[in-house]
């Protein structure tokens, strides 16, 4: 048995962080939007994803693609499980809000991309989503409550905007 003595790589955080600062300026600059039907690139992307919030479990509902530096108009959110216990993530492409209710709540928020940060943020209290699915059909959905506010998150990512930012405006208002 020979000895490695190759030195080894450091895994990468899949998730841009303030740790890295190479990737770190992707997230603050509105995301591209897919083609339709989608490239194979944004296909592996999807992927990718998929994986990375499967593994994370119950840490995170959602995911944007930018996180994990591919900034194009892309985000899955958890959808709970099939009946054989595996988890379903839904796939939103070149998402658009086309409503959203007057009502706001101000809401606890976490991103991963910001470890150990929260904030609170104000968020409509329902939104109704257009976007394109897998297969390049356009699909409408309305989410109310907690799923309003991940997909505000989400969006807020393809637009290049972190929970920090809403602490600061809020901050410059006081």
């Amino acid at each position: 048995m020979t000895e490695n003595t190759e030195p080894q790589q450091p895994v990468r955080n899949p998730i841009i962080t303030p740790g890295d600062p190479e990737r770190w300026p992707l997230l603050e600059m509105a995301s591209q939007s897919c083609q339709i039907p989608i490239t194979a690139a944004d296909e592996q992307a999807i992927i990718d994803m998929d994986a990375i919030l499967n593994a994370l479990d119950e840490e995170a509902a959602g995911l944007a693609a930018v996180q994990i530096g591919f900034p194009h108009r892309i985000f899955l959110l958890r959808n709970g499980t099939d009946e054989n216990g595996n988890t379903i993530n839904n796939v939103y492409i070149n998402p658009h809000i086309t409503a959203k209710s007057k009502a706001v709540t101000r809401g606890g928020e976490a991103c991963l991309s910001l470890p150990g940060m929260g904030a609170l943020v104000p968020r409509p209290k329902s939104v109704t989503l257009q976007s394109f699915d897998l297969d390049g059909n356009i699909k409408e959905e309305t989410f109310t409550g907690f799923w309003a506010r991940a997909v505000c998150h989400e969006m807020a990512h393809l637009e290049g905007r972190l929970i920090s930012h809403e602490l600061e405006e809020q901050l410059a208002c006081q």
